[in-house]
């Protein structure tokens, strides 16, 4: 492509978005990924232009675009952050804040972890959920902070909404933190009332090899809503005690049979 050509690609997705002027339409971030795969110059500009706008729908496409840029999502690091930081002491549209809370996580900008762990009492659903989603930002050196984002996702998963309870528990469950007050936590989304956030919390109680938790896996695998999480669980406990829910199992559930397979071999 020539350099008309590109700016003419680029124009027809600004002039999309900003025709559309919804968060929540398909199209709308369609353009937005073409304009951060695209990450050149000109789209990091307008991006900060945009960012900077009195309405909170400019604000929040700016943000959003300025989260990931060029093929590898990382270009224009020192524009794109500073941009992001400067913003978070004073941003109180809902729908921005949103969209740097993604930012940050995106361009691991781990000195934003105090502003992330702040609004994690915030009222918005959707603003919790990303926060248990985007914790704890890669690269934190501050052992305070660090154990503070820990802290703060175990209070999330005792959420009353069940998508922000699911990912407070992924995301503890994915770290390598291990103590009495996580796997105490990861034992009582066990058994949750909602089915993805027990999935989750079986995972990261198989991988911290907590013998509190096979009892209960057991009960769920022997139930009649049996998901890939539960039998990747019992693949990772390697406990004969839990060969025979699987075998039981193995008499009717088709949903991945090489991993049930896997379990078996695992849990003889």
């Amino acid at each position: 492509m020539d350099q008309i050509t590109d700016a003419a690609f680029e124009d027809l997705h600004w002039d999309t978005i900003d025709q559309l002027h919804q968060m929540d339409s398909d199209e709308l971030w369609e353009s937005i990924f073409a304009l951060r795969k695209s990450g050149t110059k000109r789209v990091l500009d307008r991006a900060l232009c945009w960012a900077k706008y009195p309405d909170e729908f400019h604000r929040s496409i700016g943000v959003s675009i300025l989260a990931q840029l060029g093929p590898d999502g990382k270009a224009y690091p020192d524009e794109s952050t500073q941009m992001i930081r400067s913003m978070l002491p004073t941003e109180q549209s809902d729908e921005v804040i949103t969209s740097l809370i993604s930012a940050v996580s995106f361009r691991e900008i781990a000195d934003a972890t105090p502003w992330l762990i702040s609004l994690a009492n915030n009222p918005s659903e959707d603003i919790r959920w990303r926060v248990a989603w985007a914790l704890p930002i890669r690269g934190i050196e501050n052992p305070p902070i660090y154990q503070t984002s820990i802290e703060t996702l175990v209070k999330l998963m005792q959420d009353p909404e069940p998508r922000v309870r699911e990912w407070a528990t992924f995301s503890l469950s994915m770290t390598d933190e291990d103590t009495p007050a996580i796997r105490h936590a990861l034992l009582e989304r066990l058994s949750d009332s909602d089915f993805q956030t027990r999935s989750e919390a079986a995972i990261g109680l198989a991988n911290r090899k907590e013998q509190a938790g096979i009892d209960l896996l057991v009960e769920h695998l022997q139930s009649d809503r049996v998901g890939e999480l539960y039998v990747q669980a019992a693949e990772i406990y390697a406990d004969c005690r839990l060969r025979p829910a699987l075998l039981s199992l193995a008499k009717w559930w088709d949903v991945d049979p090489e991993l049930l397979d896997k379990a078996l071999v695992a849990c003889s």
